[in-house]
């Protein structure tokens, strides 16, 4: 960074804070070699980047990317089974099933997230994108029977336990 640039902006606006708002904040620093640290606790992910080929930094943007659009579609198709105070426990599963199945994926399917995910790169409107409107469909047909067996049950086991938390806090009744 700059010293002198800096210097200038506290004399400017009195904030440094304010210096992101310019554009040289932006320009690449020569004496940078890319990497940041967070601190200690950073070390290992730092390494573990570092220790990544460019293609396997590919894959990793990719999945985030994946992520990024799959999970709020899952988060509001979920939302939409009105399942009240079940919703929480029935949603991280549906996450982790997806993590799971995400990786047995059958033939075509591939091909359509290729597609979601080129689609997403054209920054079209939510409504101009074709291949987004099937994503619940899809999701849904990534869930076998088994894994809709085990929503069915979690949900069932978090209505229950809330209808028994009501009960203790009930009135007793008054008898005669």
């Amino acid at each position: 960074m700059d010293e002198q640039k800096l210097a200038d902006q506290w004399q400017k606006t009195g904030n440094l804070m304010d210096a992101t708002f310019e554009d040289w904040w932006l320009e690449d620093d020569p004496e940078d070699d890319g990497w940041c640290e967070a601190g200690l606790m950073a070390r290992p992910y730092y390494e573990y980047l570092k220790s990544l080929t460019p293609e396997q930094h590919k894959s990793l943007r990719l999945q985030a990317q994946l992520l990024s659009i799959l999970l709020p579609e899952l988060m509001q198709w979920v939302e939409g089974w009105g399942l009240g105070q079940s919703f929480e426990p029935v949603y991280l599963e549906t996450r982790q099933t997806l993590f799971r199945n995400l990786k047995r994926l059958t033939e075509e399917q591939p091909d359509w997230i290729a597609a979601l995910v080129e689609e997403d790169n054209q920054h079209l409107l939510k409504e101009e994108r074709p291949v987004r409107a099937q994503t619940t469909m899809m999701l849904a047909q990534l869930f076998s029977q088994d894994d809709w067996n085990r929503l069915a049950e979690i949900a069932a086991a978090g209505m229950s336990q809330a209808v028994l938390q009501i009960s203790q806090s009930a009135p007793l009744p008054v008898t005669a």
